[in-house]
């Protein structure tokens, strides 16, 4: 085989057109409008000690606010209640509410989203 028969690689292939404008950010810095698209290493479950992505469900509009403890919800409760969940040290947010059902993070775990901002651009060919 010589050096002309091997062929260089081409440019890595995105998976989807979103990818150049997703953004990690803490939990507390997503915005309103922003779409979460995955999770980064600790999200539900601060016990996990991976170092990889995590997609979420189902990519979605953000609406974040502060958590509330007093919340009845199945995933607020699960949060209550899960003992080998360290309490973090920034707090908790809820990320959306979606069919009455709270998407809790702690304010430090990492989100890869795409800035609502960037949303209305034009796709990029």
């Amino acid at each position: 085989m010589s050096a002309s028969d091997v062929t260089p690689p081409g440019p890595a292939r995105l998976p989807c057109p979103f990818v150049p404008a997703a953004r990690p950010v803490f939990a507390a810095h997503v915005g309103p409008g922003d779409l979460v698209i995955a999770s980064f290493g600790t999200r539900l479950g601060s016990y996990r000690s991976t170092q990889v992505t995590w997609p979420v469900n189902s990519p979605y509009m953000a609406d974040p606010r502060p958590w509330d403890a007093s919340c009845l919800c199945p995933d607020c409760d699960a949060v209550k209640n899960d003992d080998n969940r360290p309490i973090p040290l920034y707090g908790r947010v809820v990320l959306s509410t979606d069919d009455g059902v709270c998407d809790v993070w702690d304010a430090d775990d990492v989100a890869l989203v795409i800035p609502a901002a960037l949303l209305l651009l034009p796709a990029l060919t």
